[in-house]
């Protein structure tokens, strides 16, 4: 999961620069993200390090803060179907885009209306959604699970959003997805 959230951030317009910062700060090569290798310990104790000093992970903090440590991890494969299933985390932009229901599907209908939140442009999820409809591929959004029913965005808000726009090529896509307790779960959202 870790190198999975440092790959789509490394390659983010929005965060790609601050990721940067923290790992010339750590002396780290942007090969320990591009082609990582998950057998090497020492890559891995700092790629931790690097999304501990990015986001918080591993230290109770940002994002991360209260997320679960018992996490079995998997790849799946979801249709458009599966859109009613899954649910933005709790944070204001998300939340008021949403109106309230953390649903992708709602915060599309608020992007067609032409209703900007805190007077953010909607271009960007419209470009993306372009984007999936001439055939271009993202990297896999990554969610959190307590019974394969549910889910929520961990990494991947904004990719979640543009398929939304297109429902219909919400097909076979793969994300990486993490099952843990209930109780764990809710402690983090």
């Amino acid at each position: 999961m870790i190198l999975e959230y440092l790959k789509t951030e490394y390659h983010s317009e929005r965060f790609s620069e601050h990721i940067k910062k923290v790992m010339k700060e750590l002396s780290l090569d942007e090969s320990i993200i591009l082609s990582g290798d998950l057998h090497n310990t020492n890559e891995n104790i700092a790629r931790k390090k690097l999304l501990g000093g990015f986001r918080g992970y591993g230290l109770n903090r940002e994002l991360f803060e209260n997320f679960p440590n018992d996490i079995q991890w998997s790849v799946c494969n979801f249709v458009s179907d599966d859109f009613s299933k899954i649910r933005y985390i709790d944070y204001s932009y998300w939340n008021e885009l949403s109106k309230g229901t953390h649903s992708p599907l709602m915060a599309a209908q608020t992007i067609q209306s032409g209703i900007e939140i805190y007077n953010q442009s909607n271009a960007g999820f419209l470009k993306a959604a372009e984007f999936i409809k001439s055939g271009g591929a993202f990297l896999r959004p990554i969610l959190l699970t307590s019974d394969l029913e549910h889910f929520v965005i961990v990494e991947g808000h904004f990719r979640i959003t543009a398929f939304a726009l297109v429902p219909e090529y919400f097909h076979n896509i793969e994300c990486f997805v993490g099952k843990c307790s209930g109780d764990d779960l809710e402690k983090w959202m």
